[in-house]
This record gives C-alpha cells, sequence and structure tokens, in this order.
C-alpha cells in the first residue's frame, strides 16, 4: 500500500517491521524479511533517503524507523507535488496534441468568422453564388445594415434565393417591406414558425451558420462550412424545412380549385403559418379590417366555427392542396 508513496515492495516491507518492532539490528531484519543482503542494503539505503529510517553507528548498526504521520505525510505531500506537476504537463501536450490535428480535422471543415469581418464575409459569400442562395432568416440581427443589396444584385442576375423566414422575423412593418422587395425581385419566401438555426448556403458548397438564441441576445461565433458531411447535413436539413414551411406568396399563375381566388388562398396560407392579422394586412397591402372580414366571410363560406376549423376545412374542400404547400419543390443545381 505504501507503493503509492513511491516506496518500492521492498521498501515498504522493511519499514513496515521497523515500525512494528521500533528498531531493529540490520542482520536480524535480514532474517524477518527473507531479503539478499544486496537486496535489504538497498532497500535500507532508499528509505534513509526518503527520511523514512535513520542508521546508527553501533556495531552491529540498528535501523530506527521514523514516525509515519511525520515522514509520511511529508511523502505524500511530495507526491501530491508531482502528480499535480504531472496533470500540468498533461494539459501542455493535450493543448499541443490538438493544435497538431487542428489542420487537418478541423480546418479543411469549419472556421469561426471573426466578428469584426462577418458584414463582410455574409456579401462576399452571397456575391461568389453563380446558382442558387439558400437562407434560414431569423432574429436577433447580427448586421447593423439589415438591408440586402446583393441578393437584389444577385437576383437581377439570375441566381435563385430561397429564403425560409422565421415567423418572428416578418412581424414588423419594415421587415414585411423588405422581404417584399426581396420577393417582388425573385425571392422564393417561406415562413416557419420557428427556425433552429442562421443559415446561409451557396451554391451547395459553402455555408455560415450560427446557433440562434431565445433571449434576445446576439447569437455566440459564426461558423463558415466548407464542403463534407457536415455542410450536406445541413442541405438536408435545409431541404426538409423548406417542404414543411408555408409559401409567402403564391406562384405566379397558380390555379386552385373550389370556390377560392388566389387571393383568397393568399391569405390562408399566411394564416396557416400562424402570422398574426396585422402582419397579414401588411404583407397583402390591405387592412386589418379587411382580413378580418375576409376570414370571416371564408368561415362562413366552409361552416367553421373557429380558425382552426378553418384550416382544416380549407384542406378537406381542396382551397389548399399539396400544389400549394410544395409548389416551391427544390431543384437541382447545374
Amino acid at each position: 500500500m505504501l507503493e503509492a508513496l513511491g516506496l518500492s515492495t521492498a521498501e515498504s516491507q522493511v519499514y513496515q517491521i521497523l515500525v512494528g518492532s521500533g528498531r531493529c539490528q540490520v542482520d536480524r531484519l535480514e532474517q524477518r524479511t527473507g531479503l539478499t543482503g544486496a537486496q535489504l542494503e538497498q532497500a535500507v539505503a532508499a528509505l534513509a533517503a526518503k527520511g523514512l529510517v535513520a542508521v546508527t553507528d553501533d556495531l552491529p548498526g540498528q535501523l530506527i524507523p521514523a514516525p509515519p504521520d511525520i515522514a509520511g505525510e511529508t511523502l505524500l505531500l511530495a507526491r501530491m507535488n508531482e502528480l499535480h506537476s504531472a496533470k500540468g504537463l498533461l494539459n501542455r501536450l493535450t493543448k499541443q496534441y490538438r493544435e497538431a490535428l487542428r489542420p487537418a480535422a478541423l480546418e479543411e471543415i469549419a472556421e469561426i468568422v471573426p466578428a469584426e469581418t462577418l458584414s463582410h464575409r455574409y456579401e462576399q459569400l452571397q456575391l461568389r453564388a453563380r446558382h442558387e442562395v439558400l437562407r434560414f432568416d431569423a432574429p436577433p440581427y447580427l448586421l447593423v445594415d439589415e438591408f440586402n443589396a446583393a441578393e437584389l444584385e444577385q437576383l437581377a442576375a439570375g441566381v435563385r434565393f430561397r429564403t425560409v423566414y422565421d415567423r418572428a422575423a416578418i412581424d414588423g412593418y419594415a421587415a414585411q417591406l423588405e422581404i417584399r422587395r426581396y420577393m417582388e425581385a425573385g425571392e422564393q419566401a417561406r415562413v416557419l414558425a420557428r427556425l433552429p438555426v442562421k443559415l446561409i448556403i451557396v451554391d451547395r458548397s459553402t455555408a455560415m451558420l450560427a446557433v440562434r438564441t431565445d433571449d434576445g441576445q446576439a447569437p455566440g461565433a459564426v461558423v463558415q462550412i466548407h464542403q463534407g458531411p457536415l455542410l450536406d447535413a445541413l442541405l438536408a436539413l435545409f431541404e426538409l424545412v423548406w417542404v414543411t414551411a408555408l409559401p409567402l406568396d403564391p406562384s405566379p399563375g397558380e390555379t386552385h380549385r373550389g370556390e377560392l381566388s388566389g387571393s383568397d388562398a393568399h391569405l390562408l396560407l399566411l394564416l396557416l403559418s400562424g402570422l398574426t392579422d396585422d402582419a397579414i394586412a401588411r404583407l397583402m397591402g390591405i387592412g386589418k379590417r379587411t382580413v378580418n372580414r375576409r376570414v370571416r366571410a371564408l368561415m362562413d363560406l366552409a361552416g367553421a366555427a373557429s380558425r382552426m376549423q378553418l384550416g382544416w376545412q380549407a384542406c378537406e374542400r381542396g382551397w389548399i392542396t399539396a400544389q400549394d404547400l410544395d409548389g416551391l419543390q427544390p431543384q437541382g443545381v447545374a
């Protein structure tokens, strides 16, 4: 058991015998331990060096053990200091190990985007796009100037933009005006009650990702993701959310079955997305009272006593169809 203090098995055996006897002549100790002369001399010398045994000048010499509570405590503290130093060395080696692996294992997959370069990097990514930009748009926002001039420039150049907006992102009047400007320029937009992350993917080859927060605080680190399994997973997430989200505007020329006009079907889509009447009014360019009146008329037409029943009846009657919900299916990139 004393081996934990740095004693060998022979040293531990000799010291325990000496503690039990108080003192002992060297020649008698050889008989009691069964150790050879050379082994015993080595063990006694080591114990003396550790302060556990004193050797008298008598002939034959006697061995006197030091008190275990004093000598043992000294050894214990020394051992603890050694272990603490060893732990510090392991920490330094671990840091070196991770730094040595980082270029091959991490930087090829992802990199942290410095906060001071975020706005420039975001614009660069969009302007680099040649085919498609996919986005999850959700507050809180990282950039002071939220107007996305790069998107309008790229839409004019024929780059396809598909954006899923968090419902909280389109509650404000200014935000709705801005989103409508993007949509009029060609953006395909959908809305979901809550997005899991903030995301942009360019040409299915590069992405920027930020974990959103619910406390109004800005997200933490923004990460740029390069091609690999992580980017593949983000692409799959986007497509899954895209199919689930509801369009903010019906496709041009889209027809609807049943008694509804395209405008009424659009209102129903916005209503099913969870938007407030104020938000729907601003998006459609009509008054809130007009929204209430048209919803009431749709409820009467469907024989629904509540808006929840209206949603169910809209699907049953074919007013809202799979084409409405999935009409903006993703297409492959050339």
